[in-house]
C-alpha cells in the first residue's frame, strides 16, 4: 500500500501544480501532497533497509539425525569446506532412514552458522531460526507488498552427537573407507581373540580375588559378558585408530 501512497501522491502533487489556477489553494494542496509524498518514501525506505514496522520472530525446530554415510560400524556427519579459506563448512546429514539423499546445510556464511556439540543422548539436529515478521496487520497492510515478511535473517544449527558418531569431511569418509576394505581381516581377527582373551582373563582372576568362592555357573556368566564386553570395545578402538588414520 505505500507504494501505491507514493505513486498516488505524485500523481495529485503533479495534478495540483498544473490545474490548479487559485494560487493560494495550490500551494496548499502541493504542500500536502510533497509532504505525503516524502513521508511515503521515508517510510518505505526505513521498512526497505531498516525493517520498520517489523520484529525478530524465532522459531526452534529439533530433528532426529541419522549418519549421512552407509556405516554398520559408526555414524557418520560429514562435512565439506567451502570458500578460499576452508573455515566454513556445510554439513551433510539426514534426518530419516529412508531419506535416500542427504541434505546439506546453507553454504552462505552470512545466513548460516553451523556447530557440533557432544551430548550423552540420542543424536539430534536443533535448528534455531530468525526471521523478519511484520508486527500486526496494519504494518502488514502498509507495507506487505514489499515482500520483506518472514524475509530469513539467520539458521543457527546444533548438531548434536553422541560417542557412537564421528564428524568426518567426505574425502575422511572416502578414505576411511579405503582403510576399512584394505585390512587384513585374519589379522584383525587374530587382535581381536588375544585382547578378548586377556580381558577376560583380568576380570575373572579379579572377580576370583574378590570372592574365591565363585561357583563355576558364576564365573560361565561373568567370562560371557566380559567376553561380550571386550569384543565390543575392541571394535571400538580399531574403529577409532582407522578414523585418526583417515583425519591424517
Amino acid at each position: 500500500m505505500i507504494i501505491f501512497s507514493v505513486i498516488i501522491c505524485a500523481i495529485l502533487l503533479f495534478v495540483s501544480m498544473i490545474s490548479i489556477d487559485k494560487a493560494v489553494l495550490r500551494n496548499v494542496l502541493s504542500i500536502i501532497f510533497a509532504l505525503g509524498l516524502v513521508v511515503s518514501m521515508i517510510f518505505m525506505i526505513e521498512n526497505d533497509k531498516r525493517h520498520f514496522g517489523m520484529h525478530k520472530v524465532e522459531t526452534v525446530k529439533t530433528s532426529k539425525l541419522v549418519s549421512a554415510a552407509a556405516s554398520k560400524q559408526i555414524n557418520l556427519l560429514l562435512y565439506q569446506a567451502v570458500g578460499t579459506s576452508g573455515k566454513e563448512k556445510v554439513y551433510i546429514y539426514k534426518s530419516k532412514t529412508s531419506q535416500k539423499k542427504a541434505t546439506t546445510t546453507n553454504p552462505d556464511p552470512s545466513k548460516t552458522q553451523n556447530k557440533v556439540k557432544k551430548i550423552a543422548e540420542n543424536a539430534k539436529l536443533v535448528t534455531r531460526t530468525f526471521r523478519w515478521e511484520y508486527k500486526n496487520d496494519f504494518y502488514k497492510f502498509w507495507f506487505g507488498i514489499s515482500g520483506n515478511g518472514h524475509k530469513l535473517i539467520r539458521h543457527y544449527n546444533t548438531f548434536k552427537i553422541n560417542d557412537n558418531w564421528a564428524v568426518l569431511s567426505t574425502q575422511q569418509a572416502k578414505k576411511l573407507q579405503k582403510l576399512a576394505k584394505s585390512e587384513d581381516q585374519a589379522t584383525v581377527q587374530k587382535q581381536a581373540k588375544a585382547y578378548v582373551e586377556a580381558q577376560v582373563k583380568e576380570k575373572l582372576t579379579a572377580a576370583l580375588t574378590k570372592n574365591p568362592t565363585m561357583s563355576t555357573q558364576e564365573q560361565q556368566s561373568l567370562t560371557a559378558k566380559a567376553s561380550a564386553q571386550a569384543q565390543k570395545d575392541f571394535k571400538k578402538q580399531a574403529l577409532q585408530e582407522l578414523i585418526k588414520k583417515a583425519k591424517e
